[in-house]
């Protein structure tokens, strides 16, 4: 979802209920590092329970040091990242939570995801096209929900609403962060897409490229189709392959 819908907190809201309702589960959420879990996830879940008396009488145990969270009824929400896929072999979970899922890797959500037994939660703002859309949400045992800002209206201040709708004139960043649909890469210099068939090249202007390696680094050939007016370039790989002579 967008910017401020309320993703991550809502899901540690959920959490803290699942670990109530029966004991002994173990909830890991997982962030793409330390500091970004204690300014996200880590502190919204601290916030809940400072808001909570009842659920501060359930989960009165709190490791600053480890970031564990524990319950009366042996429960326990528990915080941490992990550097590659080798690391996340460690341990196994009821519940999983990846947090801002976009910085984690596919590898590390794939190990922690077969070591889960019962559900697994992703949160993530669309920035681009990653591996939660092309290889987890295809799923027919997966459920996609799309949330905005307006969705969490009622617990935003005006100011922070107006400071979103402020950037309605940013095509991309209001598609991603106040629309909740996926965006392009930020920072991307040339917007792409991948066509079936080079056109006819009637009206446009040829050419070709050749960058020569052998061993290391391979020689790559490729015709382009320029729609000079449209600003719009064709592009056909033609060769890419090492140990190509000059021939």
């Amino acid at each position: 979802g967008g910017t401020s819908s309320g993703k991550t907190y809502s899901l540690m809201q959920l959490l803290f209920v699942l670990g109530m309702s029966e004991p002994r589960q173990v909830i890991t959420v997982v962030g793409q590092d330390v500091p970004n879990l204690k300014k996200g996830a880590y502190r919204d879940a601290k916030t809940i329970l400072a808001s909570s008396v009842v659920l501060q009488q359930w989960w009165p145990y709190v490791n600053e040091g480890e970031r564990i969270i524990r319950c009366t009824n042996g429960s326990l929400i528990e915080f941490t990242s992990y550097k590659d896929g080798q690391d996340a072999k460690s341990g196994k979970r009821d519940y999983l939570f990846i947090n801002e899922a976009n910085g984690i890797s596919y590898e590390i959500y794939w190990q922690l995801a077969i070591r889960t037994r019962k559900k697994i939660f992703i949160d993530y703002n669309p920035a681009a096209v990653f591996w939660a859309m092309e290889k987890v949400e295809v799923k027919e045992n997966c459920i996609l929900l799309v949330t905005t800002y307006l969705d969490n209206a009622e617990f935003l201040s005006p100011e922070q609403i107006a400071e979103i709708e402020a950037n309605r004139h940013d095509r991309n960043w209001w598609q991603v962060y106040g629309e909740g649909k996926v965006g392009t890469l930020e920072g991307l210099i040339y917007d792409f897409e991948q066509i079936d068939e080079m056109p006819e090249p009637d009206g446009l202007r040829e050419t070709w490229g050749i960058d020569f390696g052998f061993t290391h680094d391979p020689t790559a050939i490729v015709r382009v189709l320029a729609d000079t007016g449209r600003k719009v370039a064709y592009v056909d790989e033609i060769a890419y392959s090492t140990g190509m002579m000059n021939g």
